[in-house]
């Protein structure tokens, strides 16, 4: 299952959705600041609903729709291993940080640890079935020096 990270396009009207074990039916949802007010279809009134404020709602993968289709779920990032268009072996992605303008991959290995920006001027591919990404590495990016 994915966690929702932001976004409407997964709170659509009769979406099921999880928290904890219990499966739910969204029937509203509108955005309220920096969060989100749902209404399910199994809850019948506000106290039903306010033991679950602030609970990650989650939904299995298959029913995330992707925004197109060179995005994807933290978790299929997370192991990647990164190579140089040039075959240099980066290491692994280790996390991805959201900053706001573009996501971050941390990548550890060998050299000690990269950031890599997510963006299509360094990121050239990205496999998830075969678990590798390829980049060309902007000037300044890698130590040169080594």
């Amino acid at each position: 299952m994915q966690a929702f990270a932001e976004g409407a396009p997964n709170l659509q009207r009769g979406r099921r959705v999880w928290m904890g074990d219990r499966e739910l039916t969204i029937v509203r949802a509108r955005p309220d600041r920096e969060a989100w007010i749902l209404q399910f279809a199994e809850m019948k009134d506000r106290t039903d609903a306010e033991q679950y404020y602030e609970v990650l709602l989650e939904a299995p993968d298959s029913q995330v729709r992707r925004t197109d289709s060179e995005s994807y779920f933290v978790h299929e990032l997370i192991g990647l291993r990164v190579v140089t268009d040039d075959g240099r072996e980066l290491g692994r992605v280790v996390e991805v940080l959201q900053t706001g303008a573009n996501d971050v991959y941390v990548v550890r290995g060998e050299r000690g640890e990269v950031l890599i920006p997510a963006v299509g001027d360094v990121v050239k591919q990205i496999d998830t079935r075969e678990s590798f990404m390829s980049i060309t590495p902007l000037p300044g990016l890698l130590d040169e020096s080594e």
